[in-house]
C-alpha cells in the first residue's frame, strides 16, 4: 500500500509544470521597493572616498605587514582623520559678558531665546539686543566683538578650530564694535551691510547700521585699517573708487547705491566713544584718567592721575602696587626722593614684567612724572622708549607731542620743538595730538606775523 501511494505521488510531481507569475502580479513594485531599500542604505560620496582610503592603506599599501600592524595604522590613521575633521570645525565664539536682554536664534530655527551667560553661537545662528542692552562675545586671542543696543547680526561664516579662514558677520541695524587681535593674524574678519563689505585688516573698529538713516553704513576706525567696500557699482559713479582703506582715526560712510565717502578724521566725541573697544570682554588694568580731546598731552604733563584696577590682584606685579603704595606717601611727604623711588619701581616692571596691555600707559605715566620733578632729558627719552618700542600704539602721538611742548615750554629749543610738532602731523595725521599741533602752530603763526 506505502508502493502505491509512492508511485502516485511520483507521478503527481512529475506532472506538475513550473509557476510562471501571472501577467497581473505587479514586479514594478518589487523593483520600486528593490532601487528605494539600495538607495537608503548607498555610501554618500563621502562615506566612499574613506572607505577606499582605509581599503588602499590596508589592502595596497601594506600588504605584507602583519595583520595586527595594519590594525593599529588603521586605528591611528582613522583617529588622524577623525582629529582632522574636529579641526575643520568652527570655532565657536562665546559670550563673555551680558547687560540687559539678549536674544538669539539659531540657523533654521523661528523661536528666540535668551541668550544665557553659557552660550556658543555658530553659523548662522542671529543675535539681538534690546533697548540699552549690551552683549559681548569672544573668541579668545582671535577677536573679541560688542554689540551695542537695539542691534542684529547674523553669523555668517567662522574660521576654523585650527588654521586660518575667514570670519563673516552680517550687520542689519545697529552698532559692533571689532577688536580683531594679533592670534587672528593669516584670517579675515568681515563685516557685511546692506550697503557695504568691511575687511579689517588687523585692527579695532566700529561699524554702525541705521535702517532709518536708508540702510547708510559708517565704519570709524580706532586702530589699524579697514578696506571698506561697497556693494554696488551705480553708473553714475563709474570713475569713482568702489573700495577705499580708511586708517586709525578716521571714518568713511557708505549710503544705499552709492560708492563710500573719502576717509575723514574722525571729530573728538566720536574718538571717546570708540574707545569702548578696549572694554570688550575685559576691563583695563591701568589706565591714564585723562579726557580724550585735543589737549589731553598737557593734561598728562601736569601729570595726570593713574587707575590701576585690583579686581584680579594675581595679575598684576608686586612691584607695581609697592610703587603705588611710595607715590601716595610721596604726594602726603612731599619728598622727592620718594618720587624717585616710585619711578625707578615703575622702570623695574616695565623692564622685568613687560606687558603690551599697559606699558604705554605706564611709560607715558613716566614720562610725565619725569617731568613733574623737572628731570626735562629724562622725561623725553621715556617718552621716545614709546616711540621706538610702540610706535603703532593709538597713545604714541601723545609722546610725540609732549616731546614737542618739553622742548618749546621747558627747555626752550624752538627748532627741536617744531620737529617734534611736525613728526605728529606726518606720523599720526589722524590723531587728537594733530589737532592740538595744527591749531597752536596757526596761533603762534599768526603771533608771528602780527610781529
Amino acid at each position: 500500500m506505502k508502493s502505491e501511494t509512492r508511485d502516485k505521488f511520483d507521478l503527481v510531481m512529475s506532472g506538475l509544470k513550473a509557476v510562471e507569475p501571472s501577467d497581473s502580479f505587479d514586479f514594478e513594485f518589487r523593483k520600486r521597493l528593490e532601487e528605494a531599500v539600495a538607495e537608503k542604505y548607498a555610501e554618500t560620496a563621502f562615506e566612499k572616498l574613506a572607505r577606499r582610503t582605509v581599503e588602499s592603506i590596508r589592502y595596497a599599501l601594506l600588504p605584507r605587514v602583519p595583520r595586527l600592524a595594519r590594525v593599529a595604522v588603521t586605528i591611528v590613521f582613522l583617529a588622524a582623520f577623525g582629529l582632522y575633521m574636529y579641526s575643520a570645525q568652527p570655532a565657536n565664539p562665546f559670550l563673555t559678558s551680558k547687560l540687559g536682554i539678549v536674544m538669539a536664534k539659531s540657523a533654521g530655527d523661528t523661536t528666540w531665546r535668551e541668550v544665557g551667560l553659557e552660550d556658543t553661537f555658530g553659523p548662522g545662528d542671529v543675535i539681538a539686543t534690546r533697548g540699552n542692552s549690551e552683549l559681548d562675545i569672544s573668541l579668545p586671542g582671535k577677536y573679541a566683538i560688542k554689540l551695542k543696543g537695539k542691534t542684529k547680526i547674523k553669523i555668517a561664516q567662522l574660521t576654523p578650530r585650527y588654521g586660518n579662514g575667514k570670519a563673516r558677520f552680517e550687520l542689519a541695524d545697529g552698532r559692533m564694535l571689532v577688536s580683531v587681535e594679533k592670534g587672528f593674524k593669516g584670517s579675515r574678519f568681515v563685516v557685511d551691510t546692506k550697503t557695504a563689505t568691511a575687511t579689517a585688516l588687523g585692527t579695532k573698529f566700529a561699524v554702525d547700521v541705521s535702517e532709518k538713516k536708508k540702510h547708510k553704513t559708517q565704519v570709524s576706525v580706532l586702530e589699524g585699517k579697514v578696506k571698506v567696500k561697497s556693494q554696488y557699482k551705480p553708473k553714475k559713479f563709474q570713475m569713482a573708487a568702489q573700495t577705499v582703506t580708511v586708517g586709525s582715526g578716521q571714518k568713511t560712510e557708505v549710503a544705499l547705491g552709492e560708492v563710500p565717502h573719502t576717509p575723514q578724521r574722525l571729530i573728538e566725541e566720536e574718538w571717546r566713544k570708540l574707545n569702548e573697544l578696549y572694554q570688550i570682554g575685559e576691563k583695563a588694568q591701568v589706565m591714564l584718567l585723562v579726557k580724550n580731546r585735543p589737549d589731553r598731552v598737557t593734561e598728562l604733563l601736569r601729570p595726570c592721575p593713574i587707575y590701576i584696577s585690583d579686581e584680579e590682584p594675581q595679575q598684576i606685579p608686586e612691584l607695581l602696587q609697592e610703587a603705588v603704595l611710595n607715590i601716595q606717601k610721596a604726594v602726603e611727604t612731599k619728598d622727592k626722593t620718594k618720587h624717585l623711588e616710585a619711578i625707578r619701581l615703575l622702570e623695574q616692571m616695565v623692564e622685568e614684567h613687560p606687558n603690551p596691555k599697559y606699558d604705554v600707559q605706564l611709560l607715558l605715566y613716566i614720562g610725565a612724572y619725569y617731568e613733574y620733578l623737572n628731570y626735562h632729558k629724562q622725561a623725553i627719552k621715556t617718552f621716545e622708549k614709546v616711540l621706538e618700542e610702540y610706535p603703532n600704539s593709538t597713545l604714541a602721538s601723545m609722546a610725540q607731542c609732549a616731546i614737542g611742548i618739553i622742548y618749546e615750554e621747558k627747555l626752550h629749543d624752538k627748532e627741536k620743538a617744531e620737529a617734534n610738532y611736525k613728526s605728529v602731523l606726518k606720523k599720526y595725521p589722524n590723531s587728537l595730538e594733530a589737532i592740538w599741533v595744527e591749531k597752536n602752530l596757526k596761533i603762534k603763526n599768526l603771533v608771528r606775523n602780527v610781529e
